[in-house]
């Protein structure tokens, strides 16, 4: 064959395989690229729903503030009577303080009556918190009122995250390094042949170096709670529990009101 038939055989099949290693880096880029942009909603959603977890260990702290002062024994209790496991329930962070400032004594002619409603209101208020926090919480678009949009919760972003873990496993198995510069050496026949004659193994220590990290949830501080009951389920167990911490301790109890209202009227924390 003449050199000028070898060049028209040889041109065609160079673009070729200069065609699919594009394609084979644009795969490989490509896929890598979209990782990180998925990384990076990832972390938007973690920072905004740990913005949410806030305010239910903010109400937490102040039910349990009412429980005693904190007292573990009857916080447990209480969760114990609404027929949830204390053990499933994530205690609030040290940092978290309870938010005696929003709160007010509501009227009854008698403590125990005030104690019973001010336990009943704040349980309401953070059963309601956490439950939003967990599945979130349906609002109108405020760019298209036909619409509904609902917020940032523990649900989605653990679900996101699971499905972005996935995506990194499948893209670090299945599109690593080793794997392209493989398929890339294949297309050089004469050197792929060279190399199995001589037994050179294709190894590359790239894949460890080059793989994408996963992120790591246990460490992100989101936390789940369970399905606390709907407080008008439970208002009945509320005001006997409430009932009887009152006449067990009935100074501690009306020394909590007292820091209620002190803490209502100056706009101040305990």
């Amino acid at each position: 064959m003449s050199e000028r038939n070898s060049n028209s055989y040889q041109s065609p099949a160079d673009s070729l395989t200069e065609e699919t290693l594009l394609e084979a880096a644009d795969t490989f880029f490509g896929q890598r690229t979209a990782i990180e942009r998925a990384l990076e909603i990832y972390t938007q959603r973690v920072q905004e729903l740990q913005k949410v977890l806030d305010q239910v260990q903010t109400k937490q702290a102040t039910l349990h503030f009412l429980l005693g002062e904190g007292q573990e024994q009857e916080v447990k209790a209480f969760y114990s009577r609404i027929g949830i496991d204390p053990e499933s329930v994530p205690r609030p962070v040290q940092s978290i303080e309870p938010e005696l400032s929003e709160l007010r004594v509501p009227f009854a002619f008698r403590d125990q009556t005030r104690y019973v409603k001010l336990l009943t209101s704040v349980y309401a208020q953070f059963a309601a918190t956490a439950a939003d926090y967990m599945h979130g919480r349906s609002y109108k678009n405020p760019n298209d009122s036909r619409r509904r949009r609902i917020s940032v919760h523990y649900d989605q972003v653990y679900a996101f995250y699971l499905q972005l873990q996935k995506q990194i496993q499948r893209t670090n198995q299945e599109n690593s390094p080793t794997q392209v510069l493989q398929f890339v050496k294949q297309l050089d026949v004469d050197r792929a042949a060279m190399e199995s004659l001589i037994s050179v193994p294709l190894h590359y220590t790239l894949d460890q170096e080059m793989a994408i990290e996963e992120p790591d949830f246990a460490q992100s501080g989101i936390v789940a709670y369970p399905d606390f009951p709907v407080a008008e389920t439970v208002k009945d167990v509320i005001a006997d529990c409430a009932r009887r911490f009152f006449c067990e301790h009935p100074a501690q109890a009306r020394h909590i009101l007292e820091k209620v209202r002190n803490c209502g009227s100056k706009g101040a924390k305990p």
